[in-house]
């Protein structure tokens, strides 16, 4: 049964004003709206490129934001300082870029205060055999 499930198909991230997180969303991602339900109150992005699905990312309306204290997730780059200069021009809130173990990465934060990461490390280092 373990080889029927395929991939992390989306992660869920709460907002409080769906019109404001979409447009930021997109503004800053290369996203493409997939989903959009009838209440309006989620709105389902996909990396807006050719090939296989990947792990979609999907906002839903809520009142308050619950507290966390790790990120959900890190989006990966393969140009970390161009992508965190990019947000920094934008005026995204953006952390310094920090390294470890192969890896460099930074924070950012929506307009709600969801903290994402983005990453940069070799892919060929991800490979375990």
């Amino acid at each position: 049964m373990k080889s029927a499930i395929k991939r992390i198909d989306t992660v869920f991230v709460p907002v409080t004003d769906i019109k404001r997180s979409e447009e930021w969303y997109l503004s800053l991602f290369p996203f493409r709206v997939v989903y959009r339900s009838e209440q309006e109150d989620y709105v389902g992005f996909r990396f807006n490129e050719p090939g296989p699905l990947q792990a979609g990312l999907t906002l839903y309306q809520t009142d308050s934001i619950p507290e966390s204290k790790h990120l959900a997730f890190n989006f990966y780059t393969s140009d970390v300082d161009a992508v965190h200069a990019h947000f920094g021009q934008n005026g995204v809130k953006v952390s310094e870029i920090h390294g470890n173990s192969g890896m460099r990465f930074f924070d950012l934060w929506d307009p709600d205060g969801n903290s994402l990461g983005v990453v940069t490390f070799d892919e060929k280092w991800s490979i375990i055999e």
